[in-house]
């Protein structure tokens, strides 16, 4: 019978027995043959040794597959970190997985039921990255990973397609990463990078890594990005490892490692996102208590917190609290061109006048003949000027009110 806990000595660093969860399995050490569970097959993989794929097609929308503390009776992998779910998206029956860390490895058995031990492999699936998770805190290494000969969660091999657009291979091996080649995405006939130089959600990325005897491959797309040979692993099983993401994956399969029945990249099958998106929020200083990662309009522009800006940190462009982004609107709602929108009359500015004037952090006031954002609580006495530690200097909005002191009139 299969031990579908696996403890396979899953074991914390401290030596005390636990079952992994989500919020630990990052520092748990995992062991896909323990010895207690051999004897074990070992050979290439091939008709006579195979792993029976998972394209996802045999389950029900959302239903949850397998957890990495809560796990299921599905016997041919073993989540180790976060969770696996099934979602149907326009049709089709895809994988799903909305955890910032995210682990899966194959299981194989043999007929005799003795798992098998893979030697010259080629780990193929196929991943389409909805959204990145953590805002402006992404690590650079973030991304879809695949393991090949993977033994325990200290020795492996594992090929990269990174957050920051590096493509990596990388041994771990005796707990130690070690970068085996590194190159740099770049754009041609697939888009790869968004305008920031950032590894592209809304797209799928079709990966194959392949061990055969000591040399290792990446493919990403149909091309070889990377090639290197290293012989410190020799057999082992595969995996799937996503970190900051959400993403639908599909179609994982083990192949021959010097298999040419390669899946080409297909892009027509890419999941349209039923969800409404999340309305912008307003920030309104002094009132809004902005969250890193959270996206808010200030002026008719948005801002993504960051460093726990708070309610006082006015958002603009270069800020250490803030990240100008596009502002997102929900596309369910259609738009008439040819309707014009009336323009709505800009917030009167007021005229600032020394000693009399009392502002708010956030307010815009004209002073000789230019516009300037209070900030640091100026007071009455805080004369504006650019170079002030109470104000900044702003763009005055064309035909802007100013409030007077006495008197209201036109400043153009």
């Amino acid at each position: 019978m299969i031990n579908r806990f696996r403890l396979k000595k899953t074991v914390c660093h401290l030596s005390t027995f636990f079952f992994i969860t989500v919020s630990s399995s990052a520092a748990a050490f995992y062991d896909a043959y323990p010895e207690s569970e051999g004897p074990y097959v070992s050979g290439p993989a091939s008709e006579s040794l195979q792993w029976q794929g998972e394209d996802f097609s045999n389950y029900s929308d959302g239903q949850q597959l397998e957890c990495s503390n809560d796990k299921s009776p599905i016997p041919h992998f073993d989540v180790t970190s976060g969770c696996l779910a099934s979602k149907y998206v326009d049709g089709l029956k895809q994988g799903w997985t909305d955890d910032k860390v995210f682990r899966v490895v194959s299981i194989s058995k043999y007929h005799n039921g003795n798992e098998i031990k893979y030697t010259d492999q080629m780990n193929q699936y196929r991943a389409y990255i909805k959204t990145w998770k953590n805002g402006s805190s992404i690590p650079a290494w973030s991304g879809l990973h695949a393991f090949a000969r993977y033994q325990t969660s200290d020795d492996l091999y594992v090929a990269s397609v990174r957050y920051d657009g590096n493509v990596t291979i990388k041994v771990k091996y005796q707990g130690k990463y070690t970068t085996l080649a590194q190159t740099k995405l770049t754009n041609g006939a697939k888009r790869y990078l968004d305008k920031n130089g950032k590894l592209a959600a809304g797209q799928w990325y079709t990966i194959n890594f392949s061990a055969v005897e000591n040399t290792l491959t990446l493919i990403l797309d149909g091309t070889e990005i990377l090639s290197v040979n290293n012989a410190l692993l020799a057999e082992g099983t595969t995996g799937i490892r996503t970190d900051y993401l959400s993403a639908y994956l599909d179609d994982w399969q083990l192949l021959p490692g010097d298999s040419t029945d390669i899946d080409p990249p297909t892009d027509p099958d890419i999941p349209t996102d039923p969800e409404t998106p999340d309305p912008v929020v307003e920030f309104v200083p002094g009132q809004t208590n902005a969250n890193n990662g959270d996206v808010y309009s200030f002026n008719n522009q948005c801002y993504q917190a960051k460093n726990s800006p708070g309610r006082w940190e006015i958002p603009k462009e270069g800020s250490w609290f803030w990240d100008v982004v596009e502002c997102v609107t929900d596309p369910s709602i259609p738009t008439d061109p040819d309707v014009p929108t009336d323009p709505e009359t800009p917030d009167p500015v007021i005229e600032f006048v020394p000693g009399v004037t009392d502002v708010e952090n956030g307010d815009v006031v004209s002073y000789k003949n230019s516009c300037y954002q209070a900030k640091n609580n100026p007071g009455r006495w805080e004369t504006p000027s650019a170079s002030s530690w109470f104000w900044d200097g702003v763009i005055c909005p064309s035909s802007t009110t100013i409030l007077g002191v006495h008197t209201l009139h036109l400043y153009d």
